[in-house]
């Protein structure tokens, strides 16, 4: 069926539309779909997606006029998704009418992006609703409490705006149990699971002149165990000095201020390295640069971790606190289980495998070309045949 969606996706910045989901647009493409965005300042549509790296899916003046309000806080991305949506809500007769769209696609459901379908499915409009929940936000998680009381409560609105939402597509188990439990309907929650660039991963190499002892990849955030790594970094430097962490990522700049505070605090500004966001092959390339990947994330809301599985398999021996989704991802010793906050306990795994020399990671090669996002995109077009 030639559907026309329409993807919401309001507080789009900073790194644009990210490559997972240009990969599943691309594949409603080639099932004959029409997929547009909405920034909130204009709707767009995407021309026939090929290189999803090289994909200029927007103009110069665009390209502007989406990063003048680009937010260095949480709470000015806040007021920015505020900003975004009463622009969507002002014009959403008009955004309807413009194309007869027959779905609005959410690829999160945090509260900025399901504000907008939410509000249609209310006024009774015929348009389908789908959605995708790839993590709860718990109370619980570390970080200021304020804001973390904030993202709880959003979280809390996000999940009753969600119970209007035709299909809700989850990554895991986990994820599809916890709808059900707070008694979403079984029918129209479909587990997708997750995904890796399989090619990219295939194609890349080690970069000649980079010296990354461990890498991390992913949100300079409290809840991704940012501060534990340097703990970790701190015990194996009594054994390697010269011992470099580099940090791949952004995050807000007051995190990433008390953040870098603290490595000079602590004496490490020699053996942390700030790579920046990277994609494409330079972010593969730079995986298999290093000798080992470290993601201590101590959040109740990872679901999957995806950078972790893409350093697995790209034959990187990695280290993680155990998470119940980690536990059952990684059942063959693809991934050093270590328990949450015994970052001793993964400082001397670390030293152990500097010490043996071997830094290849058999069993998670084996697990490349099991998570496709291809896979993940049939699943959810056949789904939306389906509403």
């Amino acid at each position: 069926m030639n559907q026309k969606i329409l993807v919401n996706l309001l507080t789009l910045q900073h790194e644009g539309i990210l490559p997972p989901w240009l990969r599943i647009f691309k594949v409603f493409q080639a099932h004959g779909c029409k997929v547009y965005v909405n920034t909130g300042y204009f709707v767009k549509k995407l021309e026939p997606i090929e290189d999803i790296y090289q994909f200029d899916w927007l103009t110069e003046a665009e390209e502007k006029r989406l990063r003048k309000d680009k937010t260095k806080t949480k709470i000015g991305f806040l007021l920015h998704s505020l900003k975004r949506n009463y622009i969507t809500l002002k014009n959403s007769r008009k955004i309807l009418k413009s194309e007869n769209f027959d779905v609005v696609y959410t690829p999160s459901s945090v509260l900025d992006f399901t504000i907008f379908p939410f509000y249609l499915k209310s006024k009774g409009e015929k348009i389908k609703w789908a959605t995708t929940l790839a993590n709860i936000v718990p109370f619980s998680d570390p970080g200021n409490k304020f804001i973390r009381f904030l993202a709880w409560l959003f979280f809390q609105i996000s999940m009753r705006m969600l119970r209007r939402a035709d299909v809700i597509f989850v990554p895991t188990a986990e994820m599809k149990d916890h709808l059900i439990k707070r008694k979403f309907r079984k029918e129209k929650i479909i587990e997708t699971g997750c995904a890796v660039e399989n090619e990219m991963i295939k194609g890349a190499e080690g970069l000649d002149g980079h010296k990354i002892d461990a890498l991390f990849v992913g949100r300079i955030n409290e809840t991704k165990g940012i501060f534990d790594m340097l703990k970790v970094l701190k015990i194996i430097m009594k054994k390697f000095p010269d011992f470099q962490l580099a940090i791949m990522g952004e995050g807000d700049e007051k995190t990433k201020a008390r953040f870098k505070k603290e490595i000079k605090n602590s004496g490490l500004g020699s053996n942390v390295q700030f790579l920046g966001y990277k994609n494409g092959m330079e972010k593969y390339n730079i995986i298999k640069s290093t000798k080992c990947f470290w993601f201590l994330s101590v959040s109740e809301s990872e679901s999957f971790g995806i950078a972790l599985l893409e350093a697995v398999c790209s034959g990187i021996p990695a280290f993680a606190y155990d998470l119940p989704q980690f536990s059952r991802i990684y059942q063959n010793g693809e991934v050093e289980i270590s328990p949450k906050g015994d970052h001793e306990l993964v400082a001397q795994k670390v030293i152990n495998l500097f010490e043996s020399g071997n830094f290849d990671n058999g069993k998670g090669k084996e697990l490349l070309g099991k998570y496709s996002w291809e896979k993940i995109a049939e699943i959810e077009y056949n789904s939306l045949n389906n509403l």
